[in-house]
């Protein structure tokens, strides 16, 4: 009988790192969790080494087991410089939701990258301008994601990137001429479909793992398709909710749904396209007015009323992506009753209606029509959120805790490795 083989999913997240453990049949053996430190969200070094050590623990808990692939999913958007032979970090990593860069995106835009997921100050070619502008470097660079680079460093192959994460970043089948034909194309890398094998493990990291023999490390996803992919088979028009810091929305569709104005995309699985949209609103604005106890305590007490009324567009700052597509958008968070707990409810009440208007939009533009949502993610959690939402959007809406990420991108670790020993 041959040993135990494990595959291994890594979720870089923005509150932490996780790792989830699939056997060869697939079935879930286990997650690991670590928090991060201030700053580390934004560490690629960080990322590196929190991952080794929980790829220890797994080791050590299961010595006679062998890893055989891993994968590796991160934020989409978040973003960086590197050299593109040893993955140095050569700049600062600018998260998913930084706007800093909004002179480059109406550059970009006045030279015809106005819509669609890459455009605007969030998008990676902006992002990719910003940096060149403001760090010029005198060695050879390549534009970093935050999931395929920690899977290219584990690979000794930093600067390739997996179709998913690389949407963001203007790629959609190919590099558009804006980018690949101008001074950007010297940054951009190769791109190739989630679970690709990229090489095995690198010679120095597994004896530091203790290994015996050396994973295959395969492409990985976004965090929001991680998250989609960790629940399994899903009936059809079921939609996935994940309400982590921002709110993404997803729904399996037979034919791709490619609206940019609106900040819609599809991606590529397999048989099927992943149609979806994210927008900034989310739970990171809950966690801006109320800590986790408060949030806990006056969620207990809601609804208060049939409706607030207040017609809130919760956000942190100027901006949003879907379903309105505009980076000029303000928040809309007055008036402010004395009440807070009117103004969570409202708040609550603001992230449903753009969750409904969200998949309805999905439906107008080609996608298959909503029957039922689950809901992933921290918010899952917030059963008056869930009673609100459920009011809102008409369909039912079930919530799977017990299902993170990481599982999502461990399937796709294992997807890579059949493929491999076929």
């Amino acid at each position: 009988m041959g040993r135990e083989r494990l595959f291994l999913g890594i979720d870089l997240g923005t509150s932490g790192i996780r790792v989830g453990v699939l056997d060869e049949a697939g079935y879930r053996r286990g997650v690991l969790t670590r928090a991060w430190s201030p700053g580390q969200s934004l560490n690629p070094g960080a990322w590196l080494r929190h991952a080794l050590q929980l790829i220890t623990l797994i080791r050590r808990g299961r010595p006679s087991a062998e890893i055989a692939a891993i994968a590796v999913d991160g934020t989409s958007g978040t973003v960086f410089l590197c050299h593109p032979s040893s993955g140095h970090p050569l700049t600062p990593v600018l998260s998913y939701n930084d706007n800093r860069a909004s002179a480059e995106a109406e550059t970009l835009s006045a030279a015809g990258l106005k819509a669609g997921p890459a455009a605007g100050p969030y998008g990676g070619p902006a992002k990719l301008l910003w940096l060149t502008r403001h760090y010029p470097q005198g060695t050879p660079a390549v534009l970093a994601a935050q999931g395929p680079w920690l899977a290219g460093v584990l690979a000794g192959c930093p600067g390739i990137l997996d179709e998913h994460n690389a949407l963001k970043l203007g790629f959609n089948g190919a590099w558009p001429a804006l980018l690949a034909n101008g001074p950007l194309g010297a940054y951009l890398g190769p791109v190739m479909p989630a679970a690709t094998p990229l090489g095995l493990l690198r010679r120095d990291l597994t004896r530091r793992l203790g290994l015996r023999a050396r994973p295959l490390i395969v492409t990985g996803t976004t965090d929001s398709t991680a998250a989609f992919l960790a629940l399994g088979p899903l009936p059809h028009g079921c939609g996935v909710s994940s309400l982590g810091s921002t709110l993404v929305l997803k729904i399996e569709s037979p034919q791709p749904v490619q609206v940019p104005e609106s900040g819609i995309y599809s991606h590529h699985l397999a048989r099927t396209w992943l149609v979806g949209g994210a927008s900034n609103s989310g739970a990171a604005v809950l966690a801006h007015y109320f800590d986790r106890k408060t949030l806990v305590r006056l969620s207990a007490k809601l609804p208060v009323v049939a409706d607030t009324q207040l017609h809130y567009y919760p956000l942190l700052k100027p901006g949003e992506r879907f379903p309105v597509n505009d980076p000029r958008l303000a928040p809309r968070l007055a008036p402010r009753p004395s009440d807070d707990r009117l103004f969570l409810q409202g708040l609550l009440e603001g992230l449903a209606a753009i969750e409904a208007q969200g998949y309805a939009l999905l439906t107008a533009c080609g996608g298959p029509r909503l029957q039922r949502v689950v809901t992933t993610g921290g918010g899952a959690l917030n059963a008056a959120w869930r009673t609100i939402r459920e009011q809102t959007l008409g369909v039912p809406v079930s919530t799977i805790s017990d299902r993170p990420a990481a599982f999502g991108t461990a399937r796709l670790a294992r997807f890579g490795w059949i493929a491999e020993h076929q």
